[in-house]
Protein backbone atom coordinates (compact mmCIF):
# COMPACT_ATOMS: atom_id res chain seq x y z
CA UNK A 1 0.00 0.00 0.00
CA UNK A 2 1.89 3.48 -1.13
CA UNK A 3 1.50 5.82 2.20
CA UNK A 4 0.05 9.12 1.30
CA UNK A 5 2.39 12.48 1.95
CA UNK A 6 -0.25 13.86 4.11
CA UNK A 7 -1.42 10.74 6.02
CA UNK A 8 -0.20 12.12 9.37
CA UNK A 9 -2.04 15.36 8.92
CA UNK A 10 -4.09 15.54 5.61
CA UNK A 11 -5.39 18.59 6.47
CA UNK A 12 -1.83 20.20 6.09
CA UNK A 13 -1.28 23.64 4.39
CA UNK A 14 -5.09 24.22 4.14
CA UNK A 15 -7.05 25.76 6.42
CA UNK A 16 -10.88 27.04 6.53
CA UNK A 17 -11.17 30.90 6.53
CA UNK A 18 -14.77 31.64 7.02
CA UNK A 19 -16.07 28.82 4.82
CA UNK A 20 -13.99 28.55 2.39
CA UNK A 21 -10.50 26.34 1.97
CA UNK A 22 -7.51 28.58 1.23
CA UNK A 23 -4.10 26.74 0.81
CA UNK A 24 -0.66 28.07 1.69
CA UNK A 25 2.99 26.99 0.61
CA UNK A 26 5.96 27.55 0.31
CA UNK A 27 8.19 25.51 -2.79
CA UNK A 28 11.71 24.99 -2.26
CA UNK A 29 13.52 27.30 -4.70
CA UNK A 30 17.34 27.89 -3.23
CA UNK A 31 17.27 31.40 -4.35
CA UNK A 32 14.81 32.85 -2.76
CA UNK A 33 11.99 31.57 -0.33
CA UNK A 34 8.29 32.49 -1.52
CA UNK A 35 4.70 31.52 0.21
CA UNK A 36 2.36 31.08 -1.79
CA UNK A 37 -1.59 31.29 -1.11
CA UNK A 38 -3.96 30.19 -3.18
CA UNK A 39 -7.68 30.45 -2.56
CA UNK A 40 -9.06 26.73 -3.58
CA UNK A 41 -12.68 27.94 -3.50
CA UNK A 42 -14.63 25.39 -2.26
CA UNK A 43 -16.78 24.74 1.08
CA UNK A 44 -16.02 21.16 1.45
CA UNK A 45 -12.85 19.15 2.90
CA UNK A 46 -12.31 16.54 0.57
CA UNK A 47 -12.44 18.18 -2.45
CA UNK A 48 -9.44 21.31 -0.84
CA UNK A 49 -7.21 18.13 -0.10
CA UNK A 50 -7.38 16.70 -3.86
CA UNK A 51 -7.14 20.08 -4.85
CA UNK A 52 -4.16 21.08 -2.41
CA UNK A 53 -2.54 17.75 -4.00
CA UNK A 54 -3.45 18.52 -7.36
CA UNK A 55 -1.89 21.83 -7.24
CA UNK A 56 1.60 20.26 -5.12
CA UNK A 57 1.98 17.12 -8.25
CA UNK A 58 1.98 19.99 -10.77
CA UNK A 59 4.49 22.47 -9.48
CA UNK A 60 6.58 19.30 -8.36
CA UNK A 61 5.90 18.29 -12.52
CA UNK A 62 6.54 21.44 -13.52
CA UNK A 63 10.01 21.99 -11.14
CA UNK A 64 11.08 18.20 -12.97
CA UNK A 65 11.00 19.36 -16.52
Amino acid sequence: MKRNRWQTNPDRLIWNNNGTYWMRWAPYDPVRTERLTFNLKTRDVNEARRKRDEIVENWNRKEAA
